[in-house]
């Protein structure tokens, strides 16, 4: 039954659009003998009726086709727009039609109608080259804020015999919480002046990030203006996917001078494998060449080599409380700012081998040798937001530990604390 009347709803539409257009013909048609038998105000109403005919046809008919359209085809559809080069030459062409309206003369028709051929290949040959254009992007592994990264974009010419030329790529972006025209990626537009037929061609895009989170792709658009650069057509390149930036990493040296014991491991008086000076000896064999201490073997004429103090490594535990009482804009640049101190100190510990565990209210995260562990890390210090809700007591603090609150909280007494909106 719904088949059956969605038939006959599309069959009166029909119909009722052949009847605007027979009649608006058939008026068209009587304006035309009623002028050619000398009745010029009949022909003038007459038209005029025909004219507001076919107006109803055209608003009625023509947006119910667009509508029907499907979206890969709509698409396709290449936005044309006009050059200065364009506008300087249809003013020619506009000024030589009337020159050859008025005089008549065969070189003028004969050059109207080059100029005239040339608007045509010219939109025909650049609608081609928009045809059976594909796009990849290949983004690094780890993206921090306020870093420039490269990105590489290839561009696929998948037409079997036509190339490519004279490609402009510019990005569609936007920005976490913000609009689209204040987004800071992408930065640069990315000329491909010509991919053969089948192949592709990879360029580097500089690419700023102001700000951690999630940034979601909208897709490329791509435009030309081969071959006369009179008007420059644009189509839009689908893409879907998000990029995810971490917080930016900071310098630690400033923050390990105010709070030692952030550095995590503890040095031993026993000879191993740290960064402290632990003795000079004299060389023997099997030592790097390395460790030689050339001022003690200049010094004693033998060949002295270092002993460095082994470091202890327990694990480190860092606790993060998101409870932003004061969500200031000078708050809230502070809680950004001790996510990244976060992130700084993880990518220390993971650089140094050393095995530690963060835990938050809403994530328990230990990270030791595996990737997966740190890149979930990386992934909740990138999307975590502050919160209304003081949950302090609910971490399990367990030493060694550094606790990271806003303001003053009750913790228990001896856990080192931090409060980053000093930092």
């Amino acid at each position: 039954m719904i088949g059956r009347s969605l038939w006959s709803s599309r069959a009166h539409e029909f119909l009722g659009s052949l009847l605007l257009f027979f009649f608006a013909l058939v008026l068209a048609v009587m304006s035309a003998y009623a002028r050619r038998d000398g009745e010029f105000h009949v022909a003038a109403f007459l038209g005029l009726v025909a004219l507001i005919f076919a107006a109803l046809l055209c608003f009625t008919l023509i947006p119910q086709l667009l509508a029907r359209l499907s979206l890969g085809f709509r698409n396709r559809i290449h936005v044309l727009s006009l050059t200065r080069r364009g506008a300087l030459f249809l003013f020619l062409v506009i000024g030589l039609v009337f020159s050859t309206m008025n005089t008549g003369n065969n070189l003028l028709i004969l050059v109207l109608s080059f100029l005239f051929s040339a608007l045509l290949v010219s939109g025909l040959v650049s609608d081609l080259i928009l045809q059976k254009l594909t796009i990849s992007l290949g983004i690094p592994e780890r993206i921090h804020a306020l870093q420039d990264v490269a990105c590489l974009v290839t561009l696929h010419n998948m037409k079997r015999y036509f190339p490519a030329f004279a490609l402009e790529l510019k990005s569609r972006k936007r920005h976490p919480g913000t609009h689209s025209d204040q987004s800071d990626f992408f930065v640069q537009e990315k000329n491909f002046p010509y991919i053969r037929a089948g192949e592709n061609l990879t360029l580097k895009l500089r690419c700023s990030f102001c700000r951690r989170g999630e940034y979601p792709l909208e897709g490329f658009d791509i435009n030309t203006s081969f071959p006369f650069g009179f008007f420059s057509r644009r189509r839009k390149l689908e893409a879907q996917g998000r990029i995810l930036v971490y917080p930016a990493l900071f310098d630690l040296r400033s923050v390990f001078s105010f709070h030692p014991h952030l550095r995590g491991g503890d040095e031993l008086n026993q000879r191993g494998l740290g960064s402290s000076l632990y003795n000079i000896r004299q060389y023997q064999d099997g030592d790097s060449a390395r460790h030689v201490d050339w001022k003690s073997t200049a010094k004693l004429n033998h060949l002295m080599v270092k002993d460095f103090a082994r470091e202890e490594q327990s694990v480190m535990n860092l606790f993060f409380s998101s409870y932003l009482p004061d969500q200031s804009v000078l708050a809230l640049a502070q809680f950004e700012k001790a996510l990244s101190y976060l992130t700084s100190l993880g990518d220390y510990y993971w650089k140094q081998g050393q095995s530690f565990r963060f835990v938050s209210e809403s994530c328990e995260i230990g990270v030791s040798e595996r990737r997966s562990d740190f890149q979930e890390l990386m992934k909740y210090l990138a999307c975590v937001q502050p919160s209304k809700k003081n949950r302090v007591s609910e971490l399990q603090l367990d030493l060694p530990c550094v606790l990271f609150v806003a303001g003053e909280a009750p913790v228990p007494a001896g856990i080192p604390t931090v409060d980053y909106l000093k930092l």
